[in-house]
C-alpha cells in the first residue's frame, strides 16, 4: 500500500512529461501561421450567468417572452382580422374612375341643324374625357346581420385556444422548475453522503493504523464514497438536461431558488361546483359551438333581401343633347334571392354538420377536463400523503443514523450497520425532496385543470 502511494507522484510526472513532449511535437508539425492563429485567437466568451428567480417569476417570463407562448398568440391573432372583415359588410364603398378616348370617327350635329341659331351639338368628339364617382352604402344584408357575431365567436375560440396552450406551457415551466429543485435536494443529500463516506474512510485509516480494524472497513467506505460520487454525477447530468428546457420555455437563462418547505403554488378555493368549466379548453370549445350556431342561423335567414343605396356622379366632355358635362344619379338597389340552385340549403346542411361536430368536441372537452380535474385532485391528495410519509421517514432515518454512528464509535455496531444507516438516510432525504416537488407539480396540474395557473403566476 505504501509503495503504491509513493509511486503515484512519479507516475504522474512521467505522464506529464510524455503529454508535454507529444504536444510539442504536434505543435512543431503545424504551419507557423496556424500556430500564430491559435495563440492570438480570442478566448471563448464566458457563458451568461443564470439568474435565480422564483417559480412565479419563471412563469411570468414564459408568459411574456417565451417563444412557444408567442407562437400561440400569433396564431390566435391571425383570426382577429376576421372580425374587422365581417364589419366591412356595413361600410360604404367609394370608387372613382376616369377614361380618355380618342376616336377616328367623331360625330356631331352642325350648328343650325336643329333650328335657326341652334349651336353645334357634339355627340362624340375626337378626344373625349369621361369620369365617374360612385358611393354605395348597404342598408340591409343578411351577412351584415350575422357575420360580425360569427367572427367574434371564432376569434374568442382562437384566443381561448391560445390561453390553453399558454397554461400547458406554464405547467411545463413549473414542472421543470420543481424538478430542478428536487435535483438540488438530491444533490445536497448525495454530497452529505459523500462527506459521511469520506469521514468513514478517515476513521477506517486511523483504525487500521492503530491495528484495531482490517482493510475491509476501508474498502467498504471507499465503495460508499464512489457510489456517492456516481450519484452526484448522475444528478448533475439531470440538472444539465432540465436547465436548457427551462431556458427554452422562458427565453432567458434562469435557475430556481433553493427548495423551501413553504408551499409555492397556493391551494385553489373549494367553493366552486364545477371548476373544470373554467379551463380554457372548455371555453374554446364552447365559443366554437357559438360560432357554429350563428353560422347556421345565417343560413336560415339567407332569404332576406339585400338593400343598398348608391349615389353616382358622372363627367363627360361631350355635352350632347343635355348640354351639360356633369350629371348625377341616386339609386336604391334591392336584391331578393329566390332560388340559387340549392346552394343555400346545401350550405345549411354542411354548417349543421359542423355544429354537431363542435357540440361533440365540447362534450369531449368537458369530459376530458373533468377527468383531468379529478385525476389531478386525487394525485395531489396522494402526493401530500407521500410527502408526510417521506418527511417522517427522513427525520427517522437521520436520528437512526446518528444513533448507529454513536453505537459504532462505542464498539457495539459494525461497519455494515453503519453503511446501511447511511444509505437509508440518503434514500429518505431523496424521497422527501422528490415528494416535496411532486406536491407542487400536482398543484400546478390542478390549477391548469381549473384554468387558474396564469392567474396564480400574476399574483404577488
Amino acid at each position: 500500500m505504501n509503495t503504491i502511494w509513493k509511486a503515484g507522484p512519479l507516475v504522474a510526472a512521467m505522464v506529464g512529461v510524455s503529454l508535454g513532449a507529444a504536444a510539442q511535437q504536434q505543435a512543431q508539425g503545424q504551419p507557423a501561421q496556424q500556430r500564430v492563429a491559435q495563440v492570438m485567437a480570442p478566448p471563448p466568451a464566458p457563458a451568461q450567468p443564470r439568474r435565480k428567480v422564483s417559480v412565479k417569476e419563471a412563469m411570468r417570463l414564459a408568459a411574456t417572452q417565451g417563444p412557444d407562448v408567442a407562437a400561440a398568440r400569433a396564431q390566435a391573432a391571425g383570426v382577429r382580422p376576421g372580425v374587422e372583415k365581417a364589419w366591412t359588410t356595413w361600410q360604404p364603398d367609394l370608387s372613382a374612375s376616369g377614361t380618355f378616348d380618342h376616336t377616328s370617327a367623331p360625330s356631331s350635329i352642325p350648328a343650325g341643324s336643329l333650328g335657326p341659331g341652334s349651336p353645334e351639338v357634339v355627340i362624340v368628339a375626337a378626344n373625349s374625357h369621361f369620369g365617374s364617382l360612385q358611393l354605395s352604402q348597404p342598408l340591409l344584408t343578411p351577412q351584415g346581420l350575422f357575420l360580425p357575431g360569427i367572427a367574434n365567436a371564432a376569434a374568442e375560440a382562437a384566443a381561448h385556444g391560445a390561453d390553453d396552450t399558454r397554461e400547458r406551457i406554464l405547467l411545463a415551466v413549473a414542472s421543470a422548475y420543481f424538478n430542478l429543485q428536487a435535483q438540488d435536494g438530491l444533490l445536497t443529500a448525495a454530497r452529505d453522503a459523500e462527506q459521511v463516506a469520506l469521514r468513514r474512510e478517515q476513521d477506517a485509516k486511523a483504525q487500521i493504523a492503530a491495528g484495531t480494524a482490517v482493510e475491509l472497513a476501508l474498502l467498504r467506505a471507499q465503495t460508499e464514497t464512489a457510489a456517492a460520487r456516481v450519484q452526484i454525477a448522475n444528478i448533475q447530468g439531470n440538472v444539465q438536461s432540465f436547465l436548457p428546457l427551462l431556458e427554452a420555455l422562458t427565453g432567458e437563462p434562469i435557475e430556481p431558488l433553493p427548495i423551501s418547505a413553504q408551499p409555492v403554488i397556493p391551494d385553489l378555493p373549494t367553493d366552486e361546483t364545477e371548476p373544470w368549466e373554467n379551463s380554457y379548453a372548455v371555453k374554446s370549445a364552447a365559443s366554437a359551438v357559438v360560432a357554429a350556431q350563428r353560422t347556421t342561423r345565417l343560413d336560415r335567414f339567407a332569404w332576406l333581401p339585400s338593400v343598398a343605396a348608391a349615389a353616382r356622379g358622372q363627367y363627360n366632355s361631350n355635352g350632347g343633347f343635355a348640354g351639360t358635362n356633369t350629371s348625377y344619379d341616386l339609386l336604391v338597389n334591392i336584391n331578393i334571392p329566390l332560388y340559387d340552385r340549392g346552394e343555400r340549403y346545401a350550405q345549411l346542411h354542411e354548417d349543421q354538420a359542423r355544429l354537431a361536430q363542435a357540440q361533440a368536441l365540447l362534450a369531449s372537452a368537458r369530459a376530458r377536463s373533468k377527468a383531468t380535474w379529478d385525476a389531478a385532485r386525487g394525485n395531489l391528495s396522494s402526493a401530500q400523503v407521500a410527502l408526510q410519509q417521506a418527511t417522517t421517514q427522513a427525520e427517522l432515518a437521520g436520528k437512526t443514523q446518528q444513533q448507529v454512528d454513536a453505537s459504532y464509535r462505542a464498539g457495539v455496531a459494525t461497519t455494515l450497520d453503519l453503511s446501511d444507516a447511511d444509505q437509508r438516510k440518503f434514500l429518505a432525504q431523496s424521497s422527501a425532496s422528490l415528494a416535496r416537488s411532486e406536491v407542487e407539480v400536482r398543484k400546478a396540474e390542478l390549477a391548469v385543470a381549473a384554468g387558474a395557473l396564469y392567474r396564480i403566476a400574476l399574483q404577488e
